[in-house]
């Protein structure tokens, strides 16, 4: 399958490695308290490491000595050796990122399943944390927020409960026709689901 041949076939100058995964996210910031919080909510987990600097320094924005700022790491997946850690760091001196700058479009977290995803959408919610775009995409279904400085996170849920159902998607004349999905209302979306709407007729695309 054509899909499967682009996530396993390696570059001629590493072909013979063993395949490396994303291991670490980093994010630089100004509102360092903003966005610990915001990811602690958002992710529903503590940093597992914190450090309390004596001074703070360093924001020279390219590299910052872990003994001068204040960082915390959140480990979302701990599978030895690799592991899938969001990191945020202080640089006092910055300022938040604009959407037309070139740089990080968006972060992508996936949940277990789609019954998950709407969990975290009611819980932000009562938070007062609610999506910028909402979109079924065919592989998945994904709400889009922005973070304290303005960082596009994107929380997705497979449409699909097998993994054959999911590459197969891919090779799929919808999927060639219209990668990018449709837009959807959360509420709607979440209430025809809950109310029995089998999986397979929510996410279809016409």
């Amino acid at each position: 399958m054509e899909t499967e041949t682009v996530m396993r076939t390696a570059g001629p100058l590493c072909r013979g490695l063993d395949g490396v995964r994303i291991g670490e996210i980093v994010l630089r910031t100004s509102q360092f308290a903003a966005l610990r919080k915001w990811y602690a909510d958002a992710l529903g987990i503590e940093p597992f490491y914190e450090n309390s600097p004596a001074k703070t320094g360093g924001a020279d924005g390219k590299y910052l000595r872990a003994s001068d700022v204040r960082l915390c790491f959140f480990r979302l997946h701990l599978d030895f050796p690799y592991a899938q850690v969001l990191a945020v760091f202080e640089a006092p001196d910055l300022k938040p990122g604009g959407k037309s700058e070139a740089g990080l479009h968006h972060m992508q977290f996936r949940n277990a399943s789609l019954d998950q995803l709407f969990a975290r959408y009611d819980l932000l919610k009562s938070a007062g944390i609610l999506p910028h775009r909402m979109a079924n995409h065919g592989p998945g279904t994904s709400f889009y927020y922005d973070d304290p400085d303005g960082n596009n996170v994107e929380f997705s849920g497979a449409n699909f409960d097998t993994e054959a159902e999911y590459l197969a998607y891919f090779a799929s004349e919808s999927y060639r026709r219209n990668p990018s999905g449709v837009e959807i209302d959360a509420e709607a979306y979440i209430a025809r689901y809950r109310a029995g709407t089998p999986k397979s007729e929510l996410v279809r695309i016409e």
